[in-house]
């Protein structure tokens, strides 16, 4: 599957109850279906992991794509680059301290990464090396 593939199957899955309770709750904005973690689960179940999959996904900027890509991420493969590019990105909900840091978490870069993050200056990069947003 590519990255817009992904989007087209994620689009019809969004709700707008969900979208409005993350954007209420948790800062999520848009691009944003609304989409349910046990859905995204079951597409990360046909997916299995695919790291460039993974990287794409994340670039869309895309919430529930975001999400995804921490779920599909070959963390073996995540790069320093990698995952300083996405603890960047990670402006809301659960990807900083949930998505970004488990990837991290599973990849050789972990405790480095985390050590690195915790200093920051920005909260929600902190919070990734925390593991808890």
């Amino acid at each position: 599957m590519t990255a817009n593939e992904v989007l087209e199957a994620l689009r019809p899955l969004g709700e707008e109850k969900y979208k409005n309770l993350l954007f209420r709750n948790y800062g999520v904005k848009e691009p944003c279906f609304g989409v349910r973690i046990a859905e995204l689960k079951k597409l990360q179940k046909r997916i299995k992991k695919d790291y460039q999959l993974a990287l794409d996904l994340y670039d869309t900027g895309n919430y529930d794509a975001m999400y995804l890509a921490g779920l599909i991420a070959d963390d073996a493969r995540m790069t320093k680059a990698d995952l300083r590019r996405w603890v960047e990105g990670a402006y809301a909900g659960s990807l900083p301290g949930t998505t970004v840091a488990t990837v991290a978490a599973g990849s050789p870069h972990g405790q480095e990464l985390a050590l690195e993050w915790i200093e920051s200056p920005k909260p929600l990069v902190a919070a990734a090396g925390l593991g808890d947003a």
